[in-house]
């Protein structure tokens, strides 16, 4: 791997860790509007990049966010989860 794609990823990575408090405000105000088109979206979107930077936890919270927003069940634990996940990193 190249040293200007090691920089961009670890960029990127960075910017990953910086916006964490931005999801979880975005997923808590989804959650306590009943939002769940914007909760499964945000929770995709962070399924997919988290296991770019290193964060299969956190994709596997965001999955089982997604999964729960999509089905109708009570999104409050898996959101619980996911939130204390970015606010670990």
């Amino acid at each position: 791997m190249s040293e200007a794609l090691k920089a961009k990823l670890a960029e990127l990575e960075r910017r990953f860790v910086e916006q964490a408090g931005e999801h979880r405000q975005a997923i808590a105000g989804a959650v306590a509007t009943g939002n769940r088109q914007d909760l499964a979206e945000r929770a995709h979107k962070l399924a997919g990049i988290a296991g770019m930077f290193g964060q299969p936890e956190i994709g596997a919270a965001a999955l089982a966010l997604e999964e729960v927003a999509d089905s109708g069940s009570d999104p409050q634990p898996a959101a619980a989860r996911l939130i204390d996940l970015l606010g670990a990193l």
